[in-house]
């Protein structure tokens, strides 16, 4: 199996949007994020397309800049992922200081075992750094990598850019910013490439209709033919499976739970070696569509409403949106996708029913309920091994789960010796999610 990076990238890139996305929905009670030398508020913008967009301008500065094939793909990647590090609510009770300082940290961390780019870690701590020295890290002038220099005046042009005003409305007002902090946030020789392309209409029609990403990045995105094999394509999924879990304090091991326990089971059941990695995979990235779920309604510590349980359905969506566009996965997508699918087509998203569910979707399913059931949620203490198993039963019973699936769950427990036992609790399937 070869996996396209390109792809896995700008896949990546669209839940980390919609992660930034969500948590303008959740009402933490604390200050907005104003960074001190910019007055930029972070709290006050959408974040939708903050990515593709920050990509599209600094490759097109890039460009201006001439700079080398290498250093170009450097920032395309760093670029897309620069925010890595900032997937939590932006109203987290913190000083916008520590919370600009933490996120660049957070991001170097998480992106140290980043396959085949060594220096996108390095790109990332910095690309908050002014060149003034007045930045996070308070690295100046030459000091500060030149990619990361992009990174920085891309991402505040960005952040400048309103989507619900015309591109015509809000030019002016950009470029007499940018023009303002030359030598403070910027170097010369960047705000001269800026001004270049502000020149021209196509580089701020493009702004505006980033939605046509595809398109748009295509024409001037670096080559980046690298395809990864199965393994190196897992690394990526664990640095993502980190980010989906730790998004919330209930769910810190939740993926890797899964994961591990699905490419178990498919060991037991008898798999190929590529095929149980597959399912492994599948455990670690099904819930990223949960990146787009606010916090304050994962977190509810208590029953939710109808249309809080219909916004936390919709993850199970937002996972296959954002697996379909690494086209290389198919059956990852699938698997990971159909976690929340009944044989009774009483499941979501799709409402797929037992002749459309596939044995690897039916055991990643009851992989998932039973690791929901052993851990702890906000509703709930985590239940007992036999209790787990009399609630799958009632399941099975009730054409929601497959038979032949949880018995090679119970199989592979069982032989297991029997996971730690949870402290028992009541409580209903109607509560997995």
């Amino acid at each position: 199996m070869k996996i396209s990076m390109d792809k896995t990238i700008r896949a990546m890139s669209i839940a980390l949007d919609l992660a930034q996305a969500s948590s303008k929905y959740d009402d933490c009670g604390h200050d907005a994020v104003i960074e001190d030398i910019t007055n930029v508020n972070y709290s006050d913008h959408t974040f939708m397309h903050h990515s593709l967009r920050t990509t599209y301008i600094a490759l097109e500065i890039s460009n201006q800049l001439n700079l080398n094939e290498k250093s170009k793909k450097q920032i395309y990647i760093s670029a897309l992922l620069h925010d890595i590090g900032a997937t939590t609510c932006l109203s987290k009770s913190h000083s916008a200081n520590s919370f600009i300082k933490n996120h660049c940290e957070t991001g170097t961390n998480i992106t140290k075992s980043f396959p085949y780019f060594c220096d996108l870690s390095n790109i990332i701590l910095y690309h908050h750094e002014n060149f003034d020295g007045s930045g996070a890290m308070n690295l100046e002038k030459d000091n500060i990598p030149i990619e990361s220099q992009v990174i920085r005046i891309a991402d505040l042009i960005e952040l400048l850019y309103d989507e619900n005003i015309s591109n015509f409305k809000q030019r002016d007002r950009i470029i007499k910013w940018v023009k303002n902090n030359c030598n403070k946030i910027f170097s010369e020789k960047l705000v001269t490439a800026f001004l270049k392309n502000a020149s021209r209409d196509i580089f701020w029609l493009n702004v505006e209709n980033i939605s046509f990403a595809e398109f748009i990045l295509d024409k001037i995105q670096p080559e980046l033919n690298i395809f990864m094999d199965i393994k190196e394509f897992e690394q990526i999924s664990e640095i993502f499976a980190n980010i989906i879990d730790n998004k919330s304090k209930f769910t810190a091991i939740h993926s890797k739970g899964i994961a591990n326990l699905a490419y178990t089971v498919s060991k037991f059941r008898g798999y190929t070696g590529e095929k149980c990695c597959e399912m492994k995979i599948a455990g670690l990235l099904h819930d990223i569509g949960k990146l787009a779920i606010p916090l304050n309604i994962l977190d509810k510590n208590g029953p939710l409403t109808s249309q809080e349980f219909g916004i936390i359905k919709s993850h199970a969506y937002y996972t296959k949106i954002i697996l379909d566009r690494i086209e290389d996965i198919p059956n990852i997508s699938e698997w990971a996708s159909n976690h929340h699918e009944k044989l009774n087509g009483q499941g979501y998203p799709r409402g797929l029913k037992a002749n459309e569910l596939s044995e690897e979707s039916r055991i990643m399913a009851v992989c998932d309920i039973y690791q929901a059931l052993t851990e702890d949620r906000p509703y709930r203490k985590g239940l007992n091994i036999n209790n787990v198993f009399n609630i799958m039963d009632e399941m099975v019973s009730g054409g929601f789960i497959c038979a032949v699936a949880l018995g090679h769950l119970k199989e592979t427990i069982y032989s297991l010796n029997c996971p730690k036992e949870y402290t028992a609790a009541s409580n209903t399937h109607k509560n997995i999610v």
